[in-house]
C-alpha cells in the first residue's frame, strides 16, 4: 500500500498548494520523510507522522481516515480508487531534489498562466549534458500537478540515442496514458485521435530529452490550458512561442545541500572544506555530483578528502566520475557524437588551450577558419549543450568537465603536429592584436595602425582577452622565442600603466629581462629592468627590489652609451629616492630628474621630457620651491600641447600635469582654481581610461578640499578615491588616503 499512500499524500499536498518542503516544515518532519512517503519508499510509516501530516493538510475527517487507513495497509475497500490516481505517466521524482528555486518559480508562473489564460504554454528547459534538465522538469511536474487534475503525462523522446523515440512510439505512450484501450492501426489515425483527446482537456505534458523541434511539434496538444515542459540539450530556437529556461550549474549552496542529502549531513559537516572543493571539482554539475555522492555512499570507509585528492588529477577525473551505469563522460559523448565533423573539430580544438572564455576570432585562429564560419560552429556547440553563451555578447564559456573532455578528444583525434599548429596560430593572432592595440595606447604614437577603430576598442579587447594574450606571452616564452617576448613586453607597456592588476606585470617584465639577456641586447635588458622595477615599485610595493632593478638598468645603459635609457633609468631612481624622506636622497632625486630632463631633450624624446618635467615639478613642490615647480609644470603642459597628438591615449598625460598644477594652485591658497584644475584632470583620466590616475586625482582633490575647510566634501571624495585606488592596488596612495582619513576624523575624537 506504500505506492497508494504516496499517490494519495501527493494529491492532498498539491491540492493544498504546498511544496514538500513547506509541508515538512508545518508538520515538523524532515523533507526526506515526505519525499520517501510520496515515492513509496517507506514500508511501515509511523501512524503519528501520518496523522500529523493529515492535520497540517487540513483534511476532512473522511479524507483523514482514508489516508491513515492506507498508511496502515488497509484493504482496497478502504480507499476510493476513483479518486486516488490522476491519469498520467510521470516517472518517479527525486527524493533529494535540490535547489533550482528560481527556475521552479518560473515554471510555476507558466503553469499558472496556462490555467488563467486558457492558452497552451510551452517551456523549453535547456542546458549542457548532466545539468539536471530531466530532474527539474519531472520535479516541476509533480509540484504543478494539482493545477492539472485531468492528467500529467511524460514521454522520453530519447533525443541523444542513435534511434530516438519515433512519433508512433510517442503517440502509443500518450494514448495509453490517456486511457485509450484500442489504438488505431496507423500513425496518422493515432495522431488524429491524440489531437482530438488533447483538445477536450487541460493537462501537463513533459517531453523529455528532445533532439530537435521536429520531434516536439507533432506532440504538442491541440487544446488550450496545457503546460508543456520540454527538456533538451538543444535550445530548440525554431520552436515558435516557447518560453526558455536555460539551466546552469548548481550554486555552492545548492551543491552543499545536494551532497548533504545524498551523503549524509554529519559526514559532509565534518569535512566541509573538502565538500566545497568536491563541488567545485564537479563544476556544480548535478550528474557529476550525484556520481561522486554515490561513490561516497557505497564507500563509507572513504573520506570526502580522499575522493577530492583523486579527482584533482584531471587525467583521471572523468574516469572517476562513474558509478554503475551512470557516467559523466558518456553523457558528453552522446552530444559530441551527434555533431557534424567540422563542429566536432571546433569543439575538440578548444581543448588545445584552456581559457575561461572564448570569442569567435580566438576559435577561428585555433581552427584556421573564417570568423563567420566559426560563429556557425559555435552556435552549433551551444545548441548541442557543449558550450555556453556568456552574458557578454560574442563570448562563450566551456564547463571545466567539458574542457577536460575536449582535451581528451583532441589527444585522441588530432596529431601532435596539428595540436601544436593550432596553438601557434592562436599565439600569432593574439600577439598580433596586442601589437595593433599599442598604437592606440602610446601617447607619442602619431598614427595608430589598422586593427582597432578607437582607443576604447583597443583597451576593451585587451581587457576582455587578457587571459588569452597572457597565455600567448607565456607560450612563446616557454619556447624560447625571445624576440616575440620582447615585442609583447613593449606592446603591453602602456596598457600596464592603465591596468596595474591585469596580469602579474613583474612576471611579464622578468620574462623580458631574460629574453634580452638570451639575445645579448643590453639596452633591451635595461629597458625591461626599468619596467620590472616599475612593477615592483608601484604594483608590488617592493621598493628595495625596484631600486636594485633600476640601478642595474642605469649601469647597463651607461655601459652601452644609450642616453635615452640612461635618462629613463634616472627618472625611475629619482622617484624612489624621493620616498626616502631624507635630504641627501632628495637632493640626489633632484639631480637625477634634472640630468634626465636634459638628456631626453637632447635625444628628442618629447614624451620622456614631459614626464621628467612634471615629475621634477612634483619634487620641487615637496621641498617648497613653488616658483620653479610652477614653471616646470607649465613647460610640461606646453610640451604636451605642441609635441603630442591630442588623442585619448595622451589625455592621461595631461591629467598628470593638471594634477600637479592643481596642487600648486592650492599651495598658493587659490582653492577655487585648484578645484577646477583637478576636476579637469579627472575628465582627462576618465577620457583616457586610466583608473590609477583617476584614483590619484580624487585623492588630491580630497586633500585640497580638506585644506580649504570643506571636510564633508573631502570625505566623499576620499571614499571615492579609496575605492578607485583599491581597484588598482596603489598601495602608497592608499597609505596616503589613510593619513587623510585620520586628519578628517581627528576633530571627532
Amino acid at each position: 500500500m506504500t505506492g497508494r499512500l504516496g499517490t494519495l499524500l501527493r494529491r492532498h499536498r498539491t491540492a493544498a498548494g504546498l511544496t514538500q518542503e513547506e509541508l515538512a516544515d508545518l508538520a515538523g518532519v524532515a523533507v526526506r520523510t515526505v519525499r520517501n512517503l510520496e515515492l513509496g519508499r517507506v514500508a511501515r510509516p509511523q501512524r503519528r507522522t501520518v496523522e500529523e501530516l493529515a492535520d497540517r493538510l487540513g483534511l476532512s475527517e473522511s479524507d483523514r481516515s482514508r489516508l491513515v487507513a492506507v498508511a496502515r495497509g488497509g484493504d482496497v475497500e478502504d480507499v476510493d480508487d476513483a479518486d486516488d490516481e490522476q491519469a498520467g505517466s510521470l516517472p518517479g521524482d527525486l527524493a533529494d531534489f535540490t535547489g533550482r528555486a528560481e527556475e521552479l518559480g518560473r515554471l510555476a508562473e507558466e503553469a499558472e498562466s496556462a490555467g488563467r489564460a486558457g492558452a497552451m504554454r510551452i517551456v523549453v528547459v535547456s542546458g549542457p549534458p548532466g545539468v539536471g534538465k530531466t530532474s527539474l522538469v519531472v520535479h516541476a511536474a509533480y509540484e504543478q500537478a494539482r493545477r492539472f487534475p485531468r492528467g500529467s503525462f511524460f514521454v522520453d523522446l530519447r533525443g541523444m540515442d542513435d534511434e530516438p523515440t519515433t512519433l508512433a512510439q510517442a503517440l502509443d505512450q500518450l494514448l495509453t496514458a490517456l486511457g485509450v484501450a484500442q489504438l488505431p492501426p496507423s500513425t496518422d489515425a493515432r495522431l488524429t485521435l491524440y489531437r482530438a483527446l488533447s483538445a477536450d482537456r487541460r493537462g501537463l505534458l513533459v517531453l523529455d530529452n528532445a533532439r530537435d523541434e521536429a520531434q516536439v511539434r507533432p506532440l504538442l496538444p491541440s487544446g488550450p490550458g496545457w503546460l508543456v515542459l520540454v527538456s533538451s540539450r538543444n535550445t530548440l530556437a525554431g520552436l515558435a512561442g516557447a518560453h526558455r529556461v536555460p539551466l546552469r550549474e548548481l550554486t555552492d549552496a545548492e551543491t552543499h545541500t545536494l551532497l548533504t542529502e545524498a551523503v549524509g549531513g554529519g559526514r559532509i559537516a565534518e569535512e566541509s572544506a573538502a565538500a566545497v572543493e568536491l563541488g567545485r571539482l564537479c563544476g556544480g554539475l548535478p550528474l557529476a555530483l550525484r556520481v561522486a555522492a554515490n561513490r561516497l555512499a557505497v564507500r563509507p570507509e572513504w573520506s570526502v578528502q580522499s575522493l577530492v585528492e583523486r579527482l584533482r588529477d584531471e587525467q583521471r577525473r572523468l574516469d572517476l566520475l562513474r558509478a554503475g551505469d551512470i557516467e559523466v563522460r558518456s553523457a558528453f559523448e552522446l552530444s559530441y557524437r551527434l555533431l557534424d565533423g567540422p563542429a566536432r573539430r571546433a569543439f575538440r580544438l578548444l581543448g588545445a588551450v584552456r581559457l575561461p572564455g572564448y570569442s569567435a576570432p580566438v576559435v577561428a585562429a585555433l581552427t584556421d577558419e573564417p570568423v563567420p564560419v566559426t560563429e556557425d560552429r559555435l552556435d552549433a556547440l551551444v545548441d548541442a549543450g557543449l558550450l555556453t553563451a556568456a552574458a557578454i555578447p560574442g563570448r562563450y564559456a566551456l564547463h571545466d568537465l567539458l574542457a577536460i573532455f575536449a582535451a581528451e578528444r583532441i589527444d585522441e583525434e588530432e596529431t601532435a603536429a596539428d595540436r601544436e599548429a593550432a596553438r601557434e596560430r592562436l599565439a600569432g593572432h593574439l600577439l598580433g592584436r596586442t601589437a595593433a592595440a599599442e598604437g592606440w595606447l602610446d601617447p607619442a604614437c602619431p598614427a595608430p595602425g589598422p586593427g582597432f577603430p578607437t582607443a576604447t576598442a583597443a583597451v576593451s579587447w585587451l581587457d576582455t582577452e587578457r587571459p588569452a594574450w597572457w597565455w600567448a606571452v607565456r607560450y612563446v616564452a616557454a619556447r624560447g622565442r625571445h624576440h616575440d617576448v620582447l615585442a609583447a613586453a613593449r606592446h603591453l607597456y602602456w596598457y600596464s600603466d592603465r591596468r596595474h592588476l591585469a596580469v602579474p606585470w613583474d612576471e611579464l617584465f622578468a620574462l623580458g629581462v631574460r629574453a634580452a639577456q638570451a639575445i645579448g641586447d643590453p639596452v633591451a635588458e635595461a629597458t625591461q629592468r626599468n619596467n620590472l622595477g616599475w612593477a615592483l615599485h608601484l604594483v608590488n610595493d617592493e621598493l628595495d627590489a625596484a631600486y636594485a632593478q633600476h640601478s642595474a638598468a642605469l649601469a647597463l645603459a651607461e655601459a652601452a652609451g644609450d642616453r635615452r635609457t640612461i635618462a629613463w633609468s634616472r627618472c625611475y631612481l629619482a622617484g624612489l629616492l624621493r620616498k626616502r624622506d631624507d635630504p641627501v636622497a632628495t637632493a640626489q632625486a633632484v639631480e637625477h630628474f634634472r640630468t634626465a630632463r636634459g638628456l631626453l631633450w637632447e635625444v628628442d624624446d618629447k614624451l620622456g621630457w614631459i614626464v621628467a618635467s612634471y615629475s621634477l615639478s612634483d619634487l620641487l613642490r615637496s621641498i617648497g620651491q613653488l616658483d620653479e615647480a610652477l614653471r616646470m609644470v607649465q613647460d610640461a603642459h606646453d610640451g604636451w600641447a605642441t609635441a603630442l597628438p591630442d588623442r585619448l591615449s595622451s589625455r592621461p598625460l595631461r591629467g598628470w600635469m593638471r594634477l600637479r598644477l592643481g596642487l600648486l594652485q592650492a599651495d598658493c591658497d587659490r582653492f577655487a582654481e585648484a578645484e577646477a584644475t583637478l576636476l579637469a584632470a579627472i575628465e582627462d583620466f576618465v577620457a583616457g581610461d586610466d583608473p590609477n590616475g583617476n584614483g590619484r586625482v580624487h585623492l588630491s582633490l580630497a586633500e585640497v578640499l580638506l585644506r580649504a575647510g570643506e571636510p564633508d566634501r573631502a570625505r566623499d571624495l576620499l571614499d571615492r578615491a579609496t575605492s578607485l585606488l583599491e581597484a588598482v592596488n596603489d598601495v602608497p596612495s592608499l597609505r596616503h588616503a589613510e593619513q587623510l582619513r585620520a586628519q578628517l576624523e581627528a576633530p571627532l575624537r
